[in-house]
């Protein structure tokens, strides 16, 4: 008989203490994009761009579905690994909320970044660089 081991409850990260990164990808109608550029600002999103995009399906099928414009704009944003699941939670939430908030959003996990500087500024981790002073 094996004996039931249990997990050790991991323990919070110390501050100051590197964060993986992650992109995460938001997919809205295009007249809701600043909407989202500046909630995602309210989880610690430091930098974001906005591309110019367009669904494939025809405005018959809009039509027949009862969605909205085709035309959309996706966000990209670098957001702390820590900061990625409530941000979801979230857009979740004003997606299923918001009259004519529809979205998809999506994260994806970053293997590196080049140097402390930048990642400091991608992850908007003020504290450690003023630990290092």
């Amino acid at each position: 008989m094996e004996e039931n081991r249990r997990k050790k409850p991991r323990l919070p990260e110390p501050p100051g203490a590197l964060q993986k990164l992650k992109l995460l990808i938001v997919v809205v109608n295009r007249n809701r994009a600043d909407f989202y550029t500046d909630f995602l600002q309210s989880f610690e999103v430091n930098l974001q761009l906005k591309m110019n995009a367009r669904g494939t399906a025809n405005s018959e099928l809009l039509h027949y579905l009862g969605l909205e414009e085709s035309e959309k704009r996706v966000l990209f944003a670098l957001i702390r690994e820590d900061q990625a699941a409530p941000a979801l939670q979230a857009l979740d939430e004003k997606f299923r909320t918001l009259r004519g908030g529809k979205g998809i959003a999506y994260t994806v996990p970053l293997s590196g970044v080049a140097g402390v500087a930048i990642y400091q500024f991608l992850s908007n981790n003020r504290r450690m660089a003023k630990e290092k002073k």
